[in-house]
């Protein structure tokens, strides 16, 4: 189970460094000034405090091997950082909950439905905090690169779309993940051939679904991943509450 906790770590920040990256751009058509969209885009994002997402993450192989699907259930407070999650691997009836709160980490064992509980290094619950910080630095990165984003408006939404020229976002990502390297993993999520298409309320500015593919290489193996996600719920969450039975658990010293 301690390995657990690591991969679900391992997965949770790769998944949400990626969607960082790219969660507060904005771009628009020739009618609408590109900057001011992607500026009010990203001021949206500074006030999120709190949202659930919905997330679909499937991994390909290039060649040989199984493809992997699993779907993160996720609800989260960034004020003060909280999590709540449920994970299910498909085809492996499997389905894993956790919380993280007050610098713990809960999970529960998908065997026995029993729960042990560890405390968060600090390094991670950093890493967290750089993530949802790094607003200015990805409105620099999108506005030094508006002739490579294509928006469309559709039912009260911006559609926004960066299918070639993804260099930039290839850059971006390896910063952004820079930040999240945690000891023991070696997490070094090296992308290519990134694209990226997300849905933004025009009203709001608030990025209401996004999905992000890219190819990486994992433990050895050339995939393909796509990160479909979808956004709720958003600055409505007052508290995530952990259970009583995790709460009682007992601790797992971390490494």
């Amino acid at each position: 189970m301690k390995k657990s906790l690591k991969k679900i770590l391992f997965t949770v920040l790769t998944v949400f460094a990626v969607f960082f990256v790219v969660a507060c751009g904005n771009k628009e058509d020739t009618k609408i000034n590109k900057e001011e969209v992607l500026q009010k885009s990203a001021e949206a994002y500074k006030n999120i405090k709190s949202a659930d997402m919905l997330i679909n993450l499937k991994m390909e192989p290039k060649k040989s091997g199984q493809p992997m699907e699993l779907t993160m259930d996720v609800s989260i407070t960034l004020e003060p950082i909280a999590m709540k999650m449920s994970m299910d691997i498909k085809d492996q009836n499997v389905k894993l909950n956790s919380f993280i709160k007050d610098d713990i980490m809960y999970i529960q064992n998908p065997v026995d439905n029993s729960w042990i509980k560890q405390a968060l290094p600090e390094d991670v619950s950093n890493q967290f905090k750089n993530m949802v910080n790094s607003d200015d630095e990805t409105y620099e990165v999108l506005k030094n690169n508006l002739d490579k984003v294509n928006i469309k408006e559709e039912g009260g939404n911006y559609i926004i779309s960066v299918t070639k020229d993804t260099d930039f976002l290839k850059e971006a990502i390896k910063k952004q993940n820079s930040k999240v390297n945690m000891a023991g993993q070696n997490l070094d999520l090296n992308v290519d051939n990134v694209t990226l298409e997300y849905v933004v309320d025009k009203e709001t500015y608030d990025t209401k679904s996004s999905v992000v593919a890219f190819d990486t290489n994992i433990q050895g193996q050339d995939v393909r991943m796509t990160v479909d996600s979808a956004f709720s719920n958003v600055n409505n969450i007052k508290e995530i509450t952990v259970p009583e039975e995790a709460l009682n658990a007992t601790a797992t010293p971390g490494k």
